[in-house]
């Protein structure tokens, strides 16, 4: 979007921050408020009885919130702050009101809708693939959206296993062994220190695609 759209965005939201693992939506506030990320990183997580699966991670540059408001979501689904977070908060109504406005903004939540949709009919086949395969393009995925260019490779948050494990369809097991096997190969590197995870070849991640996705 131009710096005057994105200036008179702005201007309509709110600064919210929230500390880590902090609810920021609950099942029963979708459609109040759209979030943009500023800093930090959230995930969405289902919830089956006790149980609580993570569907979605979300960094800077994303935002949550917009489905509950444009077409509803189910409310077994909440957001929860993974670090610390920053956010511009944007009610409902304003929300409604910049789309009916601005036909940029409009075009920009529609290439975001149809790049989801696109995403979920790649994900049914999601499950024929490897671990190996799964966990690999899960990274990548994470990479290309959020991801941050360093000297040590691209920069992401240092995410914990289950999350990992719950996005690739993996057990915490097999989830565990394949990171470990990723980090023999030098294709992940964790700082502990900066709670930081870095992916230093990003190229050979694409190759155990294309070579296993193909098996």
């Amino acid at each position: 979007m131009n710096t005057e759209t994105i200036e008179w965005l702005v201007s309509m939201a709110e600064k919210d921050n929230y500390d880590s693992e902090e609810v920021m939506i609950a099942e029963d506030d979708w459609g109040k408020a759209v979030y943009f990320i500023v800093s930090g990183w959230v995930r969405l997580e289902n919830i089956y009885s006790q149980e609580t699966v993570t569907i979605e991670i979300i960094g800077k540059g994303g935002s949550v919130g917009e489905a509950g408001i444009l077409d509803g979501v189910n409310n077994n689904t909440r957001v929860v702050a993974m670090s610390k977070v920053e956010v511009l908060t944007v009610s409902a109504q304003r929300f409604i009101q910049i789309l009916f406005r601005d036909s940029q903004i409009q075009n920009r939540f529609l290439k975001l809708m149809v790049s989801r949709v696109t995403e979920y009919q790649k994900y049914s086949q999601f499950y024929r693939q490897t671990g190996k395969v799964r966990l690999a393009t899960i990274l990548i995925s994470l990479a290309d959206k959020y991801g941050k260019l360093t000297e040590k490779g691209i920069q992401l948050y240092n995410f914990p296993s289950q999350n990992l494990a719950d996005l690739a369809q993996l057990n915490i097991e097999e989830c565990s062994q394949i990171i470990d096997k990723f980090k023999h190969k030098n294709l992940i590197n964790i700082d502990v220190n900066s709670q930081s995870l870095y992916l230093p070849n990003i190229k050979q991640l694409h190759h155990i695609i294309g070579k296993l996705g193909n098996e």
